[in-house]
């Protein structure tokens, strides 16, 4: 794997916090072998040393006997060791040190404590190589159903997830526990992470082969304090139990102005659903699903998405020199903020609007600007990234974008903004001068219609007061999976 993949090392002051809230120095002290699976410069180690040298414990060879890190890239666990000669005087001993790919490689070794950070990074943003040796490990564990969907949905299914399964159930002493800083769309990711939320792993406790559950104990979610600068994902720390059964509600703790306040966590309706967070518990008296009449063709969809070509399919100002038909108003903030239906951006679809199929080449040929147009970006569109993507531009469709089809040209579209937001307002948007609104990408989600009345319709059913509450129950708020079509479809029941 390369060095920088999912990477997200852990500040010292942090690995201590983390060691001090949950106790793990005094376990230690008390005979528990703990062990970093993904401990790169080997921060919670470290940690451990610094406050035995605060409290004016002896680091003796049976202690660092009973600390472990298994890491995959040679030069962090180098590092380590040059860290500890120097600021301990301390050679650290090497049979505690392994040079392995946690995922891949058999460990030996069985730990009553694990503690530390995998690495953060979905599966489809693995290097290629990587991703060819992690799949089989990703279906084994449960994570992705079948091989089609790790092409889909479940790309997004973070590799800190198969950490997790992978450690609690091949490393962890019977009844031994966990604790990890991780992602927090491990609890509130909608399909990509029910896997995960099935609480079991691949176990080979005892030499058997057999699941092995686990049970996440408690959260501390920060909101407001940056432990790892520079990220944009939102994190917490979590304990997991080993071989104990998932039992909700749990405790959820979540910053407020310096306290830990807490909340009680437990999923939307089925076991392996998204977790919702509640102050109290009596704000469940609620129904959870608010029952709409859709037809199969009007699921909720997230716009157009260019796959990173923007400056080609996107304009501030209409083109003038680009054929009227294939050219779209896009939906902006302005339509929320001021209220305003007139269109401040366009994006360019090569596509038959009857259909939802992309234009052929000999169709581009008819339009001397448009073939242009394209051919100036033809390496850079045919240089784009992802599994659907690139199937189609082998087949020689390059112009190709994502989240386009007979959906994107209904003549209605009930839109709302779906990313980073915490309220929820739908409008219409239908046509300008024939042309139908698009939405922009994971920026809005949509249902499709073909009547004003319809539109009207589920516009005034989406107002119903309970779904922004319950948006904001399944933690979404000013984040990026506010309102997007899957938490929409988990929350409506759907003909």
């Amino acid at each position: 794997m390369k060095k920088h993949i999912g990477q997200v090392f852990t500040p010292l002051k942090w690995a201590e916090w983390l060691i001090n809230r949950w106790n793990i120095f005094d376990a230690w002290l008390k005979g528990a072998h703990i062990c970093d699976p993904t401990a790169g410069a080997g921060a919670f180690p470290l940690a451990m040393l610094h406050i035995a040298r605060q409290k004016g414990v002896p680091i003796t060879p049976e202690r660092l006997s009973r600390l472990t890190l298994i890491e995959i890239v040679p030069s962090h666990l180098e590092q380590f060791r040059e860290n500890v000669k120097r600021e301990f005087g301390i050679d650290f001993p090497t049979s505690q040190i392994f040079c392995q790919d946690v995922i891949t490689e058999a460990h030996e070794g069985k730990y009553d404590i694990l503690v530390g950070n995998p690495p953060w990074a979905n599966f489809g943003d693995l290097p290629t190589a990587y991703k060819t040796r992690v799949k089989p490990f990703f279906l084994e564990e449960g994570l992705v159903p079948d091989r089609q969907k790790t092409l889909l949905g479940s790309s997004r299914t973070d590799i800190a997830a198969l950490v997790l399964k992978v450690a609690l159930g091949r490393l962890l002493q019977k009844n031994g526990a966990g604790y990890f800083y991780i992602p927090t769309s491990l609890f509130f990711g909608e399909g990509a992470h029910s896997g995960f939320r099935n609480y079991s792993a691949r176990s080979a406790l005892n030499g058997v082969d057999a699941r092995r559950y686990f049970a996440i104990d408690t959260v501390y979610e920060f909101t407001s304090t940056k432990v790892f600068e520079g990220i944009g994902t939102s994190y917490c720390c979590a304990k997991f139990r080993g071989d104990t059964r998932q039992d909700f509600p749990i405790s959820y703790f979540k910053e407020s102005n310096g306290d830990w306040v807490e909340h009680k966590a437990l999923p939307l309706k089925n076991p392996t659903d998204p977790w919702r967070i509640v102050k109290d518990l009596d704000e469940l008296n609620t129904d959870t699903t608010l029952e709409i009449r859709l037809r199969p063709e009007q699921k909720p969809r997230q716009g157009v998405n260019t796959c990173g070509a923007n400056s080609v399919f996107i304009f501030d100002r209409k083109p003038s020199h680009l054929p009227e038909q294939f050219l779209y108003p896009l939906a902006t903030k302005e339509i929320w903020q001021q209220n305003s239906l007139s269109p401040h951006k366009w994006i360019l679809l090569p596509y038959h609007q009857q259909t939802g199929k992309p234009l052929l080449s000999e169709e581009i040929e008819q339009w001397d600007t448009l073939k242009k147009h394209l051919q100036n970006a033809q390496e850079a569109l045919k240089a784009r990234k992802g599994t659907l993507l690139q199937s189609a531009i082998n087949r020689g469709y390059w112009w190709t974008l994502l989240g386009v089809g007979a959906y994107a040209f209904a003549p209605f579209k009930v839109i709302w903004q779906a990313y980073g937001k915490s309220d929820f307002t739908p409008v219409v948007l239908s046509s300008v001068a024939g042309q139908m609104w698009q939405g922009n990408q994971a920026m809005h989600a949509f249902i499709p219609c073909w009547t004003a009345h319809d539109a009207q319709r589920i516009k005034t059913a989406l107002e119903h007061p309970e779904i922004p509450t319950l948006l904001r129950q399944l933690n979404g708020a000013g984040k990026c999976n506010w309102a997007q079509p899957g938490k929409i479809k988990k929350i409506l029941a759907f003909d």
